[in-house]
């Protein structure tokens, strides 16, 4: 579970790979993941729990084809000694106007399965895994810079509690973008 959160956290920008049918859409999509293409640096701190305040760094990189409607994003996040590799892949449907696709080999595999859509100039992506489910909302913060948090459903209290707060960079920034919101809750464990 703190493998997926953490490495949930620390991937941000998902993929796309789908064509769709109208030229306009094509363009527009195409021009929205090649914002998240390229490198990127990263630092966050998890919101919640046992470990609440562990800080955490990532450095990833966003691989957009527009010929093939398609992005990637791979890197690593780490804490520590502790390092972990993250990926994530998506397609994107014109009809549904949403992303699909996973995270970390998906629901089947360590990760979840998504379903996203743009929100303003940046994106909400639902991860589903299970019972599990969750958000993922990044959105500029300046240029070259973003915010991530990451939240998750609590069935508990029946509220969504962020678990993770990140910022995003260009190297070759001056700073990491400051996100360090207040912790909101807890997460308490499902009862049977």
């Amino acid at each position: 579970m703190r493998r997926l959160i953490l490495a949930a956290a620390l991937a941000l920008a998902a993929p796309l790979s789908v064509p769709s049918q109208a030229a306009e859409v094509d363009q527009d999509a195409a021009l929205f993941m090649e914002r998240f293409g390229g490198a990127w640096r990263g630092s966050g701190r998890l919101l919640v729990g046992p470990e609440s305040g562990l800080r955490f760094h990532c450095a990833l990189e966003g691989d957009p084809s527009r010929s093939q409607m398609a992005f990637g994003m791979t890197g690593r996040c780490w804490t520590g000694s502790l390092s972990a590799p993250v990926y994530a892949k998506l397609r994107y449907s014109a009809d549904q106007k949403q992303f699909f696709g996973s995270f970390m080999d998906g629901a089947e595999g360590d990760g979840a399965n998504i379903v996203g859509e743009r929100a303003g100039n940046g994106f909400m992506l639902k991860l589903v895994r299970g019972e599990l489910q969750g958000r993922l909302a990044a959105e500029p913060a300046g240029h070259g810079k973003m915010t991530v948090m990451l939240s998750l459903y609590d069935p508990g209290s029946g509220r969504t509690v962020p678990v993770a707060a990140m910022g995003f960079a260009r190297p070759g920034s001056d700073s990491l973008p400051i996100y360090d919101p207040a912790i909101t809750g807890s997460i308490n464990p499902a009862r049977d």
